[in-house]
């Protein structure tokens, strides 16, 4: 079975969807490196196969980060000050775009 494109990048979008859902700053940047990371690894591999290997592991990851979300949305905290400011709070300024 072969990736395409539209199928790579909507699993991408999704993974930083999924990202964003943490209420706590730690996890939400750590997830979305760790996103933005394998998917820039996994868009130089040549190898079908190797390909499809990557594909599973961060749809897999995805499943993972999607429960994690729900359960630190449960047991969420009180933001810290950097989360407070109103200009960090935009989604802009979130993820550093």
């Amino acid at each position: 079975m072969t990736i395409g494109r539209t199928e790579f990048l909507r699993l991408y979008r999704n993974s930083l969807r999924a990202a964003q859902q943490f209420e706590t700053y730690n996890f939400r940047k750590y997830f979305y490196r760790r996103t933005r990371d394998r998917f820039r690894t996994a868009s130089t591999l040549a190898d079908a196969q190797m390909l499809e290997k990557a594909m599973l592991e961060a749809r897999e990851e995805l499943k993972v980060m999607q429960r994690q979300g729900v359960v630190n949305r449960m047991f969420s905290h009180k933001h810290t000050a950097l989360e407070a400011d109103p200009q960090y709070a935009s989604r802009a300024r979130r993820f550093g775009a």
